[in-house]
């Protein structure tokens, strides 16, 4: 009697090794769950099953929560091979319906995190690491990390632009998250720094948000952005670990990278662009060249939003939700910070 899909899976992943910290056990669960959900094109449910199974070995066991992150991590990132290749006999699910007849060859696309296994070569790094190379110290109580990268990064009567108020909405997960609302409030550096530096970081349950690049103070708009300095490098689909990594080793001048207080990081890109034209050739180029890594295309306009360090989100957190900075570096220069 043949095995059924869900056997031969089941077979196939006893095989696999565990998932062990510190042994970039991140990388090792998002591909089991790509050879269930993706290779064997099982159900989200079907799927879990088996994670739940094999994860009784890991070290130490991931959490529900987290084996459907893996999960839906799958569904959202782009694959060399289409989904249920490893059914085998043909039966490649992505062949369109009615005509019989199998797609045309596409260019073959490889994983973001095997392209980042295989750029790192076995290099990991940790927050702790980060820090410790950064060149303006990383110290003291994280509620003021705000006015530290404000009071470093901006000039002198430059107008900088944050936003706390949001508006909840579900994702297609049904998921809740919440999204910046409204014009925020735009102070000058000194004026800001100060206000941190007494108070904290502005906070409410969504966090914060920082725009990097200073405005006029009359509008929010890319019209109203005043020097084209930073632009933002972000991914949602590597596991933290990489992603942390993955940012240490890029030979890009990188001024700050900051936890998002959820499961991404946020890294500042010194551009020092002429004008709005110059800045978006100079981040379209950019992000395709880390596109293959997996770094979100989209941020390509300069009054973008970054999160602001010292706030702690509720909502959408992961761990404690605080939206730490990691690395300060006003003056970056085109290389690797660490290897």
């Amino acid at each position: 009697m043949s095995l059924t899909v869900f056997e031969r899976a089941k077979r196939y992943i006893a095989k696999c090794p565990p998932a062990i910290s510190g042994n970039d056990g991140h990388s090792a669960t998002f591909r089991v769950a790509a050879v269930l959900a993706h290779g064997f094109a099982l159900s989200e449910n079907d799927a879990l099953t088996v994670m739940r199974e094999w994860n009784q070995r890991c070290e130490p066991p991931w959490t529900e929560r987290e084996l459907l992150h893996k999960v839906e991590s799958v569904k959202r990132a782009p694959h060399s091979q289409p989904r249920g290749h490893l059914l085998g006999c043909g039966e490649q699910l992505d062949w369109p319906r009615g005509n019989g007849f199998p797609p045309s060859p596409r260019r073959v696309r490889l994983d973001p995190v095997t392209v980042v296994d295989c750029f790192l070569n076995g290099f990991r790094c940790s927050e702790i690491e980060l820090a410790e190379a950064s060149p303006i110290p990383i110290e003291g109580d994280w509620k003021y990390d705000g006015a530290l990268i404000v009071g470093s990064l901006y000039q002198a009567q430059e107008r900088i632009n944050f936003v706390t108020e949001f508006q909840k909405k579900e994702d297609r997960d049904g998921k809740l998250k919440a999204n910046p609302k409204g014009r925020g409030l735009t102070v000058e550096r000194d004026a800001l720094v100060a206000r941190f530096e007494q108070y904290g970081t502005d906070t409410d349950e969504a966090g914060a948000w920082l725009r990097m690049n200073p405005v006029d103070g009359r509008g929010i708009g890319d019209a109203n952005v005043t020097a084209f300095r930073f632009a933002l490098l972000e991914s949602d689909t590597l596991p933290m670990e990489l992603q942390l990594s993955l940012l240490a080793r890029l030979p890009l001048p990188l001024a700050a990278i900051l936890s998002s207080g959820g499961r991404s990081f946020h890294a500042w890109v010194r551009v020092d662009a002429r004008d709005a034209h110059d800045y978006r050739r100079r981040v379209s180029r950019l992000l395709e060249l880390v596109g293959r890594f997996g770094v979100d295309g989209k941020n390509k306009n300069p009054s973008r939003l970054s999160r602001l360090p010292g706030a702690q989100r509720s909502i959408g957190a992961a761990g404690d939700g605080v939206q730490r900075l990691l690395y300060l570096n006003p003056l970056p220069e085109q290389r690797r910070i660490l290897g």
